[in-house]
């Protein structure tokens, strides 16, 4: 493991910026990166985050990082605050990380069902906005949350884009932990 300074693990955990995303930060500081579900990618600054600092406290290791996002493909009613991370952005910001990352565009409704059956339960999953219950896109994301997780898995939401992200419990019917086969 690679050791962090106790003054960098001091900034990480309390004054990091923004402070919306400062409880990924400390889960980064606990827990290494290996598999990673993204709904809403935004900017992809939080993510570049998160796998810098995970590059400085762990081993490098391979991630498995998965995002579904409407990309450039958003209409101006529905665009959020802020600069529109485009697809072929998104895989080079991920690509010079060294991830090699599934990037699914589209409205969250539509293709939450399609990463559901393609991928494997993530350790990490991060919803940013599409999480009110009376959304359609929530309401998707909800019923396709168990088959996105497992047991352990963490899960941050936050309800809105640049909310602060809330630890969510894990649903009951999640996936079991999958084992692997001994050699």
């Amino acid at each position: 493991m690679a050791q962090l300074s106790w003054l960098k693990r001091l900034y990480w955990k309390h004054l990091s910026k923004p402070v919306s995303e400062r409880p990924l930060f400390l889960h980064v500081l606990d827990k290494p990166l290996t598999s990673v579900l993204e709904i809403g990618i935004g900017s992809g600054q939080r993510i570049a985050r998160l796998l810098d600092l995970n590059a400085s406290v762990w081993d490098p290791k391979p991630i498995r990082y998965t995002a579904i996002d409407p990309f450039e493909s958003i209409n101006d009613s529905s665009r959020p605050a802020g600069p529109i991370l485009s697809l072929k952005a998104a895989h080079r910001l991920l690509s010079e990380r060294g991830v090699k990352a599934h990037l699914v565009p589209g409205e969250p409704a539509n293709a939450v069902a399609r990463v559901a059956h393609s991928v494997l339960p993530s350790d990490l999953i991060l919803i940013n906005g599409y999480w009110e219950s009376s959304d359609v896109h929530g309401q998707a994301i909800a019923q396709w949350l168990p088959r996105l997780c497992h047991v352990q898995s963490t899960i941050y939401v936050a309800k809105q884009p640049g909310d602060s992200f809330v630890k969510i419990p894990v649903p009951s019917n999640a996936m079991p932990i999958l084992q692997t086969k001994a050699a």
